[in-house]
């Protein structure tokens, strides 16, 4: 890169040195920038922040302006974000935020990028767009981020091509808001559409680019990867049963779909680890581990015997099929389909999940969550009349597992009827010490809370469960007569029905 030189800020033909464009938008929207800054700060440390917080303006004063390479057009720049961990291999610990900062291009026929709506133009210069991102970002994190390269072919769908025409930068954050390389097997091509790979920007700090020299654009993953992984960063997968290559074509190729996708980290959830993958003439079976749960459990994927079985669009192929699949499975486990599934204990062990779900009696009555945790966690359960002693001193001794809450099911979630704790025992043993109901509830509430309880510990890593107290509402979810203390109940997660 070279050094900075002076700049006007008029449009030109050629193409003006990246510092001093960088330079001359930082002075130009210095208040606009500021209040961006802080705001990518706090997404950086809090990852819930909403795009339209009021203390963070910058709908109201975007940074945006005319361009200074190209006449007739106009320039915005916003960003977006996602968890960052399932797209490579990082340290255990770096809990990685992925930016995106978007610089967007429009003509300046419209008032603004709102007036543009989707009629972005696909004109923005290389330099140009990294000289409004280090502008936005500073030196410091702009040192560290990467430009995506585009796909030679852009996509022909419209909404597609809104999200091709625009530069994309990306940077990787760890858990300390700090900026940090991507590793070595980082997946670029799933941060945004039309994605071929990406490119190093160069540094201006010389610290940053010395360790560059040394280490690369990437860190290496080899010593942290996690060993359920390949290189790629994708699942280790087992795949039994019969040779995909010994199927019907239709049926091959759909079995090779999911084989390839379903080990891809992430496509169904960052909970969702497949360990194996079973190949049967009709149908495929995928064997998984979700959270901390110790079961093992499989869901199946019906294969097609030909392609006459393609009913045409959206399931007009293997890869098709395969992505309706995939999606139904995220959607569903998700939104509890673990839980309110048809579970059926195999042979082998795996609890296989299927639907219909089940509907716990007097579910749509009431519902069940979690009691978010704070310095005044309960207080209106105990308002409500409900004994919140031992929840909260688990909770204030660190060793609460799960605080569940009842209440009826209305837009208000009012009032409270009922509640649920545990603590851990030890690393991998839980005691459910509270379930309780306001006097007059349904019975179906206990059954609620036992169900929802139960599966919470399970998938927190709990594989035995106790409670010092005996009730039949625990009977039918595996608990039986604890006879190493001779009372109580007592339940082996790994039998559990």
């Amino acid at each position: 890169m070279s050094r900075p030189a002076d700049y006007d800020g008029a449009p030109s033909h050629g193409v003006p040195d990246i510092v001093a464009m960088t330079g001359h938008i930082a002075s130009v929207y210095a208040d606009e920038i500021a209040v961006y800054r802080d705001l990518l700060r706090h997404i950086a440390a809090d990852r819930t922040l909403s795009h339209r917080d009021p203390r963070w303006p910058i709908d109201d004063h975007p940074v945006e302006g005319p361009s200074l390479t190209v006449r007739g057009l106009r320039i915005h720049v916003r960003h977006s974000y996602q968890d960052g961990g399932d797209l490579g291999s990082f340290p255990a610990e770096a809990d990685p935020l992925l930016l995106r900062i978007h610089v967007q291009g429009f003509s300046d026929e419209y008032q603004d990028r709102t007036a543009a709506q989707s009629n972005l133009v696909d004109s923005v210069t290389d330099p140009e767009a990294e000289a409004w991102t280090r502008a936005l970002l500073g030196q410091r994190w702009a040192d560290y981020a990467y430009e995506l390269v585009r796909t030679p072919n852009p996509p022909k769908n419209t909404a597609t091509r809104m999200r091709f025409a625009q530069r994309v930068y990306v940077l990787l954050l760890d858990a300390d808001g700090e900026p940090t390389l991507a590793p070595d097997n980082f997946a670029f091509q799933r941060v945004w559409n039309g994605t071929d790979s990406a490119r190093k920007t160069i540094p201006t700090s010389l610290a940053v680019a010395a360790h560059l020299r040394a280490v690369g654009p990437f860190f290496e993953t080899a010593a942290i990867r996690d060993p359920n992984t390949e290189a790629d960063g994708g699942w280790r997968l087992h795949i039994t049963g019969n040779d995909t290559e010994s199927l019907p074509t239709a049926a091959a190729a759909t079995a090779q779909s999911l084989i390839r996708r379903v080990r891809v980290r992430g496509r169904v959830a960052s909970r969702f680890r497949p360990t194996r993958v079973h190949v049967e003439q009709d149908q495929v079976c995928v064997y998984f581990r979700w959270a901390k749960n110790p079961n093992t459990f499989a869901m199946t994927l019906r294969l097609p015997r030909s392609e006459d079985e393609f009913s045409g669009p959206p399931r007009d192929s293997p890869d098709s099929i395969v992505a309706i699949c995939l999606s139904s499975w995220q959607e569903d486990l998700r939104t509890g389909l673990l839980v309110w599934g048809r579970r059926t204990r195999r042979a082998d062990g795996a609890v296989h999940i299927s639907w219909p779900i089940t509907e716990m009696a007097g579910s749509r009555q009431h519902r069940v969550a979690a009691v978010p945790r704070h310095d005044t966690s309960g207080s209106w359960l105990a308002r409500a009349g409900l004994n919140i002693g031992a929840a909260r001193e688990a909770l204030e001794s660190g060793v609460l597992a799960c605080w569940l809450q009842a209440h009826v099911d209305n837009r208000e979630a009012r009032p409270f009827v009922g509640h649920a704790a545990a603590r851990w025992i030890d690393d991998t043993t839980t005691r459910i010490d509270v379930l309780e109901t306001v006097a007059g509830t349904p019975r179906s509430v206990v059954t609620q809370l036992v169900h929802s309880i139960t599966h919470t510990l399970a998938n927190a890593g709990a594989r035995s469960i106790e409670l010092l107290f005996t009730d039949e509402s625990f009977t039918k979810f595996g608990y039986v007569p604890n006879q190493t203390s001779g009372h109580g109940m007592y339940l082996d997660v790994t039998t559990m029905p």
